[in-house]
């Protein structure tokens, strides 16, 4: 096949082998396969747009990872929290605290997953039922089966990812480069610990500010010769403020006014879903009609999510297993809707333990006007809340998939892609239902689904 080739940089013996690594690389990436590892070749879907956008050609043209491959690609901004691996037990408590604060604003934790602030960080935003995202240098394989992450990595809460071969070792190299896909996965950095002129962290946190990827936020020291004076007066990094009442602040760019942070928000915001339809959806089963429960034509699967928790939580706040349990979801979903809620206001997360409710219903007048007279009629956003929270989940997806199949088969990357508010694996495991009570059809090679004939 060879014979003919002529080359004068690329050799028959070289391409003779380069072809031979591709076998091997198959072979490689079965093994990895079996551990629980998945790849992603950029341009491809589900590759993170920030690297992209940041890097551009730089960009890592193959990622490596374990656990939930979403968490690369987040709804809501997330943080990097980065430092010495030799950290003293107040910076390890600050990064726990910053983690745990992140996961109750609903934000991931994006670190390189070593020991010292890194895993603190990590830990904290875990802990509080958050999530993170860790960027190895080496040992993703190891780390995927080690018992340090595999409660996380089960449950949803973490993505261990990697740019370098998964069983590769340690190499300077490969540690310094992984840095700037630290910070190009986040959209803030804060630097807890650095040493002055050495180390991962202080040339991370330099080339951050030399690029302009992310805001970058110091913890303050009174050590004159720390790394972290050395990023304020000499690199341009701000000084995180001793106190900070909302996080939402860190990511302003520099040159951006900071945004007021008001102690309370009153009001509601607008309703997610809308007055049900008087047209009831249908769909045929085993030869003969199969009636859905009516279910509003514009509503979210989100939004009745809202809804049946502020019915499901009227009397008392129910734990995050709870929720998804009660309403038949996946709690990897369960969470995510969870996370959401915090952060828009819609869902209010009370401690010790951990579980959550529907905030009770406050609007604010201004002072000079008198209060409404009351009406005869009731609320509808109230009375629209009540009528949705019988609904079910599977009824909305199977009404969103009669409406998807009705031209013509999809695929259940088209159904996950046309569900924006709903996690993959949560698309899948309602398509498993539908297929089981047959609601839809499942066709081979290649998989879609369409109506029953």
């Amino acid at each position: 096949m060879l014979s003919g080739w002529v080359d004068r940089t690329v050799t028959p013996g070289r391409l003779d082998g380069l072809l031979g690594r591709g076998a091997a690389l198959g072979l490689a990436a079965e093994k990895w396969q079996r551990a629980g590892l998945w790849l992603l070749v950029r341009p491809e879907p589900g590759y993170p747009a920030r690297l992209e956008q940041r890097l551009g050609r730089k960009a890592p043209p193959v990622l490596f990872g374990c656990g939930r491959a979403a968490l690369l690609n987040p709804k809501r901004s997330g943080l990097a929290v980065v430092g010495s691996r030799g950290a003293n037990e107040e910076e390890l408590a600050f990064s726990g605290k910053l983690g745990a604060a992140a996961a109750r604003d609903g934000r991931s934790i994006v670190s390189g997953g070593a020991r010292g602030v890194d895993r603190a960080a990590m830990k904290g935003a875990l802990d509080s039922e958050g999530t993170a995202v860790a960027v190895l240098a080496d040992g993703l394989l190891h780390a995927a089966t080690s018992a340090l992450y595999r409660r996380p990595l089960l449950s949803g809460d973490l993505a261990l990812v990697s740019a370098v071969n998964p069983e590769a070792g340690f190499n300077v190299g490969n540690a310094m480069a992984r840095n700037r896909y630290i910070y190009c996965l986040a959209d803030a950095a804060v630097v807890v610990a650095s040493a002055r002129g050495s180390g991962g962290t202080w040339s991370g946190a330099c080339e951050n500010a030399k690029e302009g990827w992310v805001p970058l936020w110091v913890r303050h020291t009174s050590d004159p010769d720390s790394g972290n004076r050395g990023l304020v007066e000499r690199k341009g990094a701000r000084r995180l403020p001793d106190r900070l009442d909302s996080l939402a602040a860190l990511f302003e760019p520099p040159d951006a006014a900071p945004a007021p942070v008001p102690e309370r928000i009153f009001g509601e915001p607008q309703s997610p879903y809308a007055p049900a339809s008087d047209t009831p959806v249908s769909t045929a089963s085993a030869g003969k009609e199969h009636h859905v429960p009516t279910v509003p034509n514009d509503l979210t699967f989100y939004g009745l999510f809202l809804a049946k928790l502020a019915a499901a939580t009227a009397q008392e706040p129910l734990s995050g297993d709870a929720i998804a349990q009660r309403f038949d979801i996946a709690k990897t979903q369960a969470k995510e809707w969870l996370g959401r809620g915090v952060a828009e206001g819609r869902v209010e997360r009370v401690t010790a333990p951990v579980r959550y409710r529907a905030p009770p219903r406050e609007h604010s007048l201004p002072l000079d006007e008198p209060p409404p007279k009351p009406s005869a009629l009731p609320d509808p956003e109230i009375a629209s809340a009540e009528s949705l929270h019988r609904t079910e989940f599977q009824d909305l997806f199977q009404a969103r998939l009669d409406e998807l199949t009705a031209a013509e088969p999809c695929s259940a990357d088209n159904v996950a892609q046309s569900l924006d508010d709903v996690t993959r694996y949560q698309v899948q495991e309602w398509l498993r239902r539908s297929v089981a009570g047959n609601k839809i059809r499942k066709l081979n090679k290649p998989v879609r689904y369409s109506r029953p004939e």
